[in-house]
C-alpha cells in the first residue's frame, strides 16, 4: 500500500495522540512529595531547632545508635543520666525518597534505657532518625542517616 500525504497526516496524528496520552498516563501516575508538609512553619521556627541541635552537641555523654542488620533491628542506647531526666521524647524514622513510609514513634526506654525498634517491615534504602527529647530544663535534637 502507498502512503499518500493524507494518510501520512492521519499516521503522525494517531502517533502524536499516542504519545499525548502516554504522557498524562505517566504524570498523573508519579508521586510527588515535599519533604516537609508544614516545612513553612517549620522553617520559621528553626532557631528552636538549632538551639535543640546544639542542646545535643553539648551533652557529656549523647545516645548511640546501633544497627542490626541480621536481626533487622534499630537500637537507640541512652546513658542513665538521659533515661533519668527524660520526659518525653519522638522517634521519627524518615524515608525523604517516599514520605508514606514514615513511622514515628514514642520514646519509651526499658530499664536499660534502650529504646528498640524492628524494621524487618522497612523497605531498603536510605532512611534518617529524627530523635527529639526533652527534659525537664531543655529540649534535644539529632538526626541520624542509616541505610537498610
Amino acid at each position: 500500500m502507498i502512503m499518500n500525504w493524507g494518510n501520512k497526516i492521519l499516521v503522525t496524528f494517531i502517533v502524536f495522540v499516542g504519545i499525548l496520552f502516554t504522557l498524562v498516563y505517566v504524570s498523573v501516575n508519579t508521586e510527588f512529595n515535599l519533604v516537609e508538609d508544614n516545612y513553612y512553619e517549620q522553617e520559621l521556627a528553626y532557631e528552636d531547632q538549632i538551639q535543640r541541635i546544639k542542646n545535643h552537641e553539648g551533652l557529656a555523654e549523647k545516645p548511640v545508635f546501633k544497627l542490626d542488620r541480621i536481626n533487622l533491628k534499630a537500637d537507640l542506647n541512652f546513658p542513665q543520666a538521659i533515661a533519668d531526666q527524660l520526659e518525653e521524647g519522638t522517634v521519627l524514622f524518615y524515608r525523604s525518597s517516599t514520605a508514606r513510609f514514615d513511622q514515628t514513634f514514642d520514646l519509651e526506654l526499658d530499664e536499660n534505657g534502650q529504646f528498640q525498634v524492628d524494621i524487618s517491615e522497612f523497605p531498603i534504602g536510605a532512611w534518617k532518625i529524627k530523635l527529639k527529647w526533652k527534659d525537664s530544663a531543655k529540649e534535644y535534637y539529632r538526626e541520624i542517616d542509616f541505610v537498610i
